[in-house]
């Protein structure tokens, strides 16, 4: 194994890939970092360490990930987030497979960045703390679920804000919504997918200004790691360094009540930590 703990910094004018030097097991990262400068990406198995160690700000750390062909979305994954839907009025929403659908790869931002909410994403912006899967060392399609776990490449968290149904957006368009800009935040840190494991168990929790809001195990998802990125390559060839959100759980602001809050307020701190992995941190600006 050439690396185990990535992020991705700006280092001689360029966007470049490093590993941490000294990777805590918690994923907990201290405001100024020590990473190993390396060569080539995860996603050709090229990832090569120069011994080159520099010192970087985490504020400053890029998404984990570069050349995103797409992102998919898949829905519904939790029990606990079925059974809020449900509550709300949606009926027999449990997927027998996993439920998948696209956005651009514009839409990923970086692990500590504010993003802009303009009028018409604000009825009940809401949180969706994500494990989040790099997967495809070469195109793919049709694979099992053992061919599925090799091409799972690393982790990492993400936190995939929602603009609700509402007076100003309408109806919630699944692939409209969830697809504009920097509205996915990534980070801090890509995990070797041979440290934690296809699929991984590890605890997932979301705080917004620091209340937690979120708080679920990734092995309690109805559809793991492996039988997603197989179920989406069914019939569809996947390109290398494909971006996976694997869905949220249960505790979304608008299934609590209705959206009568009005979701995240603006400035509010919005944090996603997932065990072993670490944390991001993304502050919605409202226009």
């Amino acid at each position: 194994m050439s690396w185990t703990h990535l992020v991705r910094i700006t280092h001689k004018g360029a966007p470049t890939f490093a590993q941490l030097v000294n990777p805590r097991e918690s994923g907990e990262l201290d405001d100024q970092i020590k990473v190993n400068i390396a060569t080539g990406t995860p996603v050709k198995r090229n990832i090569k360490l120069t011994g080159e160690i520099v010192t970087v700000s985490k504020k400053n750390l890029l998404p984990p990930v570069e050349d995103v062909p797409i992102v998919v979305q898949v829905g519904l994954n939790y029990s606990a987030h079925v059974d809020e839907s449900e509550n709300v009025g949606y009926k027999s929403l449990a997927p027998p497979t996993p439920y998948i659908f696209w956005r651009p790869p514009t839409c990923i931002a970086a692990p500590y960045a504010n993003i802009t909410v303009y009028p018409i994403q604000q009825d009940c912006l809401d949180y969706e703390g994500e494990l989040v899967v790099l997967a495809g060392y070469e195109p793919f399609k049709d694979i099992t679920i053992e061919e599925a776990k090799k091409q799972s490449l690393g982790y990492s968290v993400g936190n995939d804000f929602s603009p609700r149904p509402g007076p100003k957006l309408g109806q919630m368009n699944y692939i409209w919504s969830k697809s504009f800009d920097k509205f996915t935040p990534v980070g801090p840190i890509l995990v070797n997918a041979d440290i934690l494991g296809v699929p991984p168990s590890v605890e997932l929790t979301t705080r917004v200004s620091g209340k937690v809001v979120q708080n679920d195990n990734t092995k309690n998802m109805t559809h793991n790691v492996a039988k997603i990125v197989s179920a989406m390559s069914i019939g569809t060839t996947i390109q290398p360094g494909t971006v996976i959100f694997s869905g949220t759980c249960g505790g979304g602001q608008w299934f609590i009540d209705g959206g009568k809050s009005g979701g995240i307020p603006s400035g509010s701190e919005v944090e996603v930590e997932i065990e072993k992995i670490g944390k991001i941190v993304t502050i919605p600006i409202y226009q």
